[in-house]
């Protein structure tokens, strides 16, 4: 009889995840969230069994240890399995959790990886390579312009003469431009929360389709950015500490990533690769200087490699002569992920209530995450340039209501002749941005 194999993996015994919230502690972030666990704790009794054989390998002898391969499309083997689930429209609610066969559609490839490495180095074509030969979901890197740009292609920028200077837009062309901007604090903060934004929809596809995940940089690396640009002065101490410690609150809340493919490229040859890019702001800009880079490559080995390397898989390349695309496939495929062993801790669950629970939240409950953040960071003292005064968020809500589509939600807009009656429009999944391009690659 096949077994399946997953790098996700249910055992019984206790298991201490350091740094890290059990899901159990979820429940307290939202008071929607207790029936939702009510209901869930009967999952593992439904179907045990079923369940376990094709969350992870299980000999019958349990004697044997556990193993997980990626492989590429070309080497899998055909397997029935459940269609994805469509979160895009339905919510994952309470007779979903009981019933939906979630835990049938892993496979070797439901991972999530992340390539990394200082800018314009090539992460952006790695990621569409890997995405097609593992048949995996690619979500572009996050920009700025999600945020302004609403999905009727409506640009809120336009607004900055009538808004106060903080209240402004403030993306990464006019970074590059003017990095001492005294909004380049909330810029970076931006950077965070859309990046765990984008990482919180990656699992939860992940979780809800089987569909392994790769990100071009993650929530992880984000501090890599914000320490280096506190170190060569472009936003203020204080603001670091902000950042640190919302993102110590959030990042207890999601699983690290399973593989990071690191792309090593000397300084002098990221000068040159950003002059072969030929972005304007960019060649001409104040930001890539040799000191900034130095620390950014210092900090990502330091503050990033270092720490994740306890739990992820690394492939670390140089980068600067090339790679043989075809050696790096095969040593992706030779990755022993065993969700057992002393890495990938996150991805070993209890029960599948706990598994359950957590794609609960990223469906439905991100917002309270959100704010449970923001609210753990009162004992901070927020600098002036991380905030709007109640004047400067009147403001700026007065102006914003009068754009026609910032009125209603996406596809109940009447002035844009929207369909409303009989109509279900897929779900956005907004919190941060206006109009995310996480899910534009997705083929089903």
């Amino acid at each position: 009889m096949h077994i399946h194999r997953s790098s996700i993996h249910i055992r019984t015994s206790p298991v201490k995840l350091e740094n890290h919230y059990r899901v159990a502690d979820l429940r307290n972030i939202h008071s929607s969230n207790i029936m939702a666990s009510i209901f869930s704790i009967g999952v593992p009794k439904v179907n045990t069994t079923g369940r376990l054989i094709r969350l992870c390998k299980v000999p019958k002898n349990h004697n044997v240890a556990q193993v997980a391969f990626m492989k590429r499309l070309v080497n899998q083997e055909p397997r029935k399995k459940p269609p994805p689930f469509p979160y895009w429209k339905k919510s994952y609610n309470m007779f979903y959790q009981l019933m939906d066969p979630m835990t049938y559609r892993f496979d070797d490839n439901s991972k999530l990886i992340v390539v990394d490495g200082l800018p314009a180095v090539g992460k952006t074509k790695l990621c569409e390579q890997l995405a097609k030969e593992f048949g995996l979901l690619y979500m572009p890197a996050p920009i700025h312009e999600e945020i302004y740009i609403n999905q009727y292609k409506e640009d809120l920028r336009k607004l900055d003469p009538q808004l106060p200077f903080l209240c402004q837009s403030f993306d990464l062309k006019r970074f590059c431009e003017n990095p001492n901007d005294k909004r380049a604090a909330f810029f970076q903060l931006s950077y965070f929360l859309m990046r765990f934004e984008q990482y919180t929809h990656a699992l939860l596809h992940l979780l809800s389709t089987g569909q392994g995940v790769i990100l071009d940089r993650c929530v992880y690396s984000d501090i890599v950015f914000a320490t280096a640009m506190c170190n060569v002065g472009y936003i203020r101490n204080e603001v670091l500490k902000v950042i640190k410690h919302v993102r110590k609150i959030g990042l207890q809340y999601i699983l690290r990533p399973h593989v990071i493919i690191y792309l090593d490229v000397p300084v002098e040859t990221v000068k040159d690769k950003i002059k072969q890019r030929g972005i304007s702001y960019e060649v001409n800009s104040k930001v890539f200087t040799t000191q900034y880079l130095s620390d950014l490559e210092k900090q990502y080995k330091e503050q990033y490699l270092k720490v994740l390397s306890n739990h992820s898989h690394l492939l670390i390349y140089d980068w600067s002569k090339g790679v043989n695309y075809m050696d790096l496939c095969d040593n992706i495929e030779s990755l022993d992920l065993n969700s057992t062993d002393e890495k990938l801790t996150d991805w070993i669950f209890e029960s599948t209530s706990e598994l359950t629970e957590l794609r609960y939240l990223y469906d439905n409950n991100i917002y309270s995450i959100y704010c449970h953040m923001y609210r753990r960071v009162e004992d901070v003292d927020w600098p002036r340039e991380l905030y709007w005064t109640p004047d400067e968020a009147g403001t700026r809500e007065e102006l914003y209501e009068q754009v026609p589509g910032e009125i209603y939600d996406y596809g109940y807009n009447t002035f844009f002749k929207d369909k409303v009656f009989w109509k279900i429009p897929d779900r956005t999944f907004q919190t941060i941005r206006r109009s995310p391009r996480d899910f534009i690659n997705r083929t089903f």
